[in-house]
């Protein structure tokens, strides 16, 4: 430090101070962020972001590139989540109990207050991250449901593909009732549980989907994408 004229310790207190704003303003988008993509799904509008963060869209996209890095800081936990609650269940050794704790609870991750609607069936193309960890869910809950109905938990013509009935009409209920019946998403889910009961089959008229046509059909973006990214970068 230079005594006479302070120059190194003014030098050296500016940047402190930048890094504090930075990581002010990194919290400040992903609490932005985690509050509109629970409150009106994982598309929501960057620029509603930047204006509940309080910050401009440069400071936005210097710390979030793009809406799949924001993603990144944001669902990793609750997607950890849902593998945790698939995890619990194959170590139950009520296999029906474990089915419909893992059904009902993982239904509640998207459908509850504060819940991720759609967090199963978004596309999360360009990060290999989330890909690979929703990919781990998956096969976790294949070897559940494949449990299930060797150990005759399940009615036997059940497929884990059967899974998109639930996944699908559970994010829909839960959008479309979460103000006027919050809880309405439960009865869904358990009038599911119920259909596929060993003891409630009848043959069906339908064979199972085909694991590529699932994909497609959930992997698709959601119909009516508020934003696209062509949309978001020319807010830059």
């Amino acid at each position: 430090m230079d005594e006479k004229t302070g120059t190194r310790a003014e030098g050296g207190r500016a940047p402190r101070a930048e890094r504090r704003d930075s990581i002010r303003n990194r919290e400040r988008i992903i609490s932005a962020a985690e509050a509109l993509f629970t409150g009106e799904g994982l598309d929501a509008p960057i620029d509603k972001i930047v204006t509940a963060a309080g910050v401009s869209p440069g400071t936005l996209y210097r710390h979030f590139p793009s809406r799949v890095q924001l993603w990144e800081a944001v669902l990793d936990q609750p997607l950890h989540a849902a593998l945790d609650l698939v995890e619990r269940a194959l170590a139950n050794p009520d296999r029906w109990a474990g089915i419909a704790e893992f059904v009902m609870a993982t239904c509640a991750l998207e459908a509850e207050r504060g819940g991720y609607l759609n967090l199963m069936t978004t596309r999360f193309d360009g990060s290999p991250r989330l890909v690979e960890l929703r990919g781990q869910i998956q096969r976790r809950i294949e070897e559940l449901f494949d449990r299930a109905r060797e150990e005759g938990a399940v009615r036997p013509d059940f497929t884990v593909e059967d899974l998109i009935f639930i996944t699908l009409s559970n994010s829909r209920v839960a959008e479309v009732t979460r103000t006027v019946a919050p809880g309405a998403w439960r009865r869904n889910a358990e009038l599911f549980l119920d259909s596929i009961r060993p003891e409630r089959a009848h043959p069906l008229t339908q064979p199972p989907m085909r694991p590529s046509q699932v994909a497609r059909a959930m992997m698709r973006p959601p119909a009516g994408r508020i934003r696209s990214a062509a949309a978001e970068k020319s807010t830059k």
